[in-house]
């Protein structure tokens, strides 16, 4: 198993078709071809008449293939919602949350969940359709059917179970929707490997029967080969009871550091064929095939956005509070019909000299959302508010979860509702 040097070009598309230049260049070169047949012979004097091609030409130079001053794959686009949602919020109103996503009926519903009263995990869906928040799960922390933690993330089956991967156990569990204890796995993983969140969005797929994790080991943040040394990704296996592939970091990060909360993925699956991997610190997303168990990549980012950062050497404090300012974040990447979306929050480049106060006070940080569609390997770039959930429902994307506001005795929450094209 190996990282391929492979990188799938982006083809951009030239605004003059293959039918139009074919058009134009045979006007070009057969403008005014006169064929005059003498007395004195059975020769042929080709006459070209050059002013009658100048409009031809020029047109072709001026339309042809110069994109210079109209917009080009890189931009980012103005992306106006089309509609707005507000939606009011469950009694037990969660201030610390992750979420999710899950299929329901070819329908995606937003997962939000956290801890709630005594420690209870508390799950929220939200149904885009009916406008409404779903009946709670909830999870008791001790007990029978406790999920005997201090925390926990959670990953829907499908709509009847869901996994629930606590923090500080080795050991992760199926629940039924009611909240029922299923099924109680031990990860048997001779590293500690265990699964792992990155950020506010949890993540895993089931792929020929096995569900793939972002794991993390007991390895200290600060060791100079955390890359090395940690693995990623890993299968488990429901017969075996054990982990199978191993899913490695890119071979560039080695010798490299970066900040603890940047070293998880997400992954999402593309049918059956390839695991998508998108790392937070790369340019690129990783594509893993199961058949061959190798991998290659994909530059999927913006010349209009920064180069993201590795380190040589663990951040300090200083550094650390400097980098999530300031550094491009490609938070997440989603598949939706037949394209990937990349979550990218940043700072423009003419922005990233600001001091970090400024960027703070002004606004400055932005998300874009980056759109490559598989088929036609095309890409576009949106722009976006600052927002926390994003659910792709049909030909429309679902974008909120920071803006609130109170009505007499409820607390509503706003989403943006933007139509794909």
């Amino acid at each position: 198993m190996g990282e391929q040097s492979v990188r799938t070009p982006i083809l951009a598309v030239c605004p003059l078709s293959l039918g139009m230049l074919v058009t134009w260049c045979n006007k070009i070169f057969v403008c005014r071809l006169n064929l005059i047949k003498t007395k004195e012979s059975d020769s042929m004097i080709i006459n070209f008449n050059l002013k009658d091609c100048l409009i031809p030409i020029i047109a072709l130079i001026i339309f042809g293939c110069s994109n210079e001053n109209g917009s080009s794959e890189d931009d980012i686009l103005a992306f106006e919602p089309i509609d707005s949602l507000e939606i009011e919020l469950p009694e037990e109103f969660l201030q610390f949350t992750s979420w999710t996503t899950y299929n329901r009926q070819g329908q995606q519903i937003l997962v939000e969940y956290g801890l709630g009263s005594n420690n209870s995990l508390v799950i929220h869906q939200v149904d885009f359709l009916s406008g409404k928040y779903l009946e709670p799960i909830v999870i008791p922390q001790q007990g029978p059917n406790g999920y005997n933690s201090s925390g926990a993330s959670v990953y829907f089956k499908n709509r009847d179970s869901l996994f629930v991967f606590p923090s500080t156990s080795q050991h992760f569990y199926l629940y039924s929707r009611s909240g029922e204890l299923l099924e109680k796995y031990a990860y048997n993983a001779s590293d500690n490997s265990k699964h792992n969140v990155s950020g506010y969005y949890s993540s895993a797929v089931f792929l020929n029967k096995r569900i793939f994790l972002p794991t993390v080991q007991f390895i200290s943040f600060d060791d100079p080969q955390i890359f090395t040394k940690s693995t990623p990704i890993r299968s488990f296996d429901f017969n075996s009871n054990q982990f199978i592939d191993s899913i490695p970091y890119p071979s560039y990060t080695k010798d490299k550091s970066i900040t603890v909360d940047r070293l998880s993925p997400t992954i999402v699956a593309i049918n059956q064929d390839s695991l998508v991997i998108n790392y937070r610190f790369s340019d690129s997303i990783y594509f893993w095939n199961p058949a061959t168990r190798r991998i290659s990549s994909l530059y999927l980012s913006s010349d209009k956005l920064s180069k993201p950062k590795l380190f040589e050497r663990y951040p300090d404090r200083t550094e650390t509070l400097e980098f999530k300012i300031k550094e491009v974040d490609f938070e997440t990447v989603i598949h939706h019909n037949k394209c990937l979306y990349r979550i990218i929050s940043h700072v423009d480049v003419d922005d990233k000299s600001l001091e970090t106060y400024e960027i703070l006070q002004n606004n400055k940080r932005k998300m874009t959302l980056l759109e490559f569609d598989l088929e036609t390997k095309t890409k576009r770039l949106y722009k976006l508010p600052i927002a926390k959930y994003f659910t792709f429902i049909d030909d429309y994307l679902y974008v909120g979860g920071i803006s609130l506001r109170e009505d007499g005795d409820k607390t509503l929450r706003t989403f943006y509702k933007y139509k794909l094209e």
